[in-house]
């Protein structure tokens, strides 16, 4: 049997390899359970395991993760020759072995032979993104199944910190319950960090503001967290272009939904940049670009330390 696990809600799709690995009694201590990368084992190596009976069980369960040849991604470790026995074992698979395409980014290309075969020969489970409405009643759920409350003002901050990852909140919803059963904001504020966009998204506005104690307040925590100096430049100059680009296109008359097209932005994402770059001037924001790209010549370069580099970007506003 062939089946494919495909999606981006990691927690999901999780849930659903456990739900099969119980229906069909597998598990790692009998051997009956087995996970495969191409980068560490050949193509051939799999289908033979595939092709090979269970010892001691009923069924065996092989994963095959990361198929990054089932996208646009080259994967050198796979020939030709690969993608044709894979395709071949496909039509005329093992029965006893449940063979598990687990991939979890949506990125199949669904021009290649090897996707078109999966779809005509395997099961697929496609798990997309939990929206923000059913986010919310699942998180509650969650609450109320652990016997806490959380009042609205919480659990709105909950998920703006967790952003739409369901993994992430269920992680977050055991911490907060196992410290309290009553759920406030300062319990959340205490106990959830910062995403790192939403801390850079604050340190852009500081910059831009010339507000040097909130720089300083921002970067400091920032290094609590380990983060390199090259990310956040990354980040940081993202951050401007974005305000950069938004306020443009608002002064042409684009609506958010055009510049969601254009931008390939998520679409809750424009309308608190677009209100946010009225705060700011486009001189500004293209003068601080400018600064960064040189910034990041200077360490590419080895003129400066990344670390001291962005200090001093920083030191100076």
């Amino acid at each position: 049997m062939n089946i494919v696990i495909y999606g981006n809600e990691k927690l999901l799709m999780k849930q659903q390899l456990a739900k099969l690995k119980k229906k069909y009694h597998t598990d790692e201590e009998n051997m009956s359970f087995i996970v495969y990368y191409l980068n560490e084992t050949s193509m051939s190596e799999i289908l033979s395991d595939a092709l090979t009976p269970p010892f001691l069980s009923e069924y065996k369960m092989i994963v095959l993760r990361q198929p990054l040849f089932l996208t646009s991604e080259k994967q050198k470790e796979i020939s030709e020759e690969d993608i044709i026995a894979f395709i071949d074992y496909l039509a005329h698979d093992n029965p006893t072995t449940i063979f598990v395409i687990y991939h979890d980014v949506m990125n199949f290309d669904k021009r290649k032979k090897a996707v078109k075969a999966l779809r005509k020969y395997a099961k697929f489970y496609e798990i997309e993104k939990v929206n923000r409405h059913d986010l919310y009643k699942l998180a509650r759920e969650a609450i109320k199944k652990r016997e806490a409350i959380i009042n609205d003002d919480a659990l709105n901050l909950l998920l703006e910190r967790t952003g739409d990852d369901l993994e992430a909140v269920s992680n977050q919803v055991e911490k907060l319950c196992l410290y309290t059963k009553n759920i406030q904001i300062q319990d959340v504020n205490r106990l959830v960090s910062r995403p790192i966009e939403e801390n850079v998204f604050a340190l852009t506005n500081a910059i831009l503001s010339h507000d040097l104690s909130q720089v300083s307040f921002i970067y400091h925590d920032l290094m609590i967290s380990n983060h390199e100096p090259i990310a956040l430049i990354a980040l940081i100059a993202y951050s401007l272009r974005n305000l950069y680009q938004v306020k443009l296109l608002e002064r042409k008359g684009y609506s958010d939904k055009e510049m969601v097209s254009i931008l390939g932005l998520n679409p809750r994402a424009v309308y608190p940049i677009r209100m946010n770059a009225k705060k700011f001037e486009i001189d500004d924001l293209l003068y601080k670009l400018h600064q960064l790209s040189e910034l990041d010549v200077k360490i590419k370069t080895g003129m400066i330390d990344k670390k001291k580099g962005l200090e001093l970007f920083l030191m100076l506003i």
